[in-house]
């Protein structure tokens, strides 16, 4: 199963977002479909059922992780994979807190980690040919978030949803 581990924005959030993507970059190829806007916490890659067990084993001990909020304000393009994104120009320290937590439990259930530096953010489009022009209109996006969850990543003929296998609430 492809997994990762995701904060998931409530559906006003998503509307919102869709509808601020829609005034702004109407004209853009590869809109990532407004059901599978998320923050990825960690790209888990491939996994076998006993790691998922005991992925689901080490979560179900966390305790006092707390909720938080985050400001989606800030538009960014990364040229190789193409991708267009919103995320935020100040990243809460409890945001930090979750993503090192989950770090540390996924090492322990020996899932490999990419080494790259964390960064917050939602993709809006797929292969964008070339980082498009400002958006007319700033985003301000505020997304709270009292629970994560574990998504598998699901390809069809239609394209690629982002299922919630499980679901883990943040205090």
């Amino acid at each position: 199963m492809r997994c990762f581990l995701g904060l998931e924005p409530d559906s006003q959030t998503k509307l919102a977002i869709e509808d601020w993507r829609e005034r702004n970059f109407a004209s853009l190829q590869g809109p990532v479909p407004m059901t599978n806007f998320h923050l990825t916490l960690l790209f888990l890659g491939q996994l076998e059922q006993h790691q998922i067990n005991q992925l689901y084993q080490n979560i179900q001990q966390l305790q006092d992780l707390p909720g938080f909020t985050v400001t989606l304000n800030q538009i960014g393009y990364w040229p190789k994979p193409k991708a267009l994104w919103l995320g935020a120009e100040q990243t809460p320290a409890q945001l930090d807190l979750l993503v090192d937590t989950l770090t540390r439990i996924v090492h322990q259930c020996h899932i490999d980690l990419q080494k790259r530096p964390y960064i917050p953010h939602l993709t809006l489009f797929r292969k964008c040919s070339q980082n498009p022009p400002a958006a007319l209109i700033e985003p301000a996006f505020t997304c709270h978030f009292d629970q994560f969850h574990l998504f598998e990543s699901v390809s069809s003929r239609h394209g690629v949803s982002y299922q919630r296998r499980a679901s883990w609430s943040l205090d």
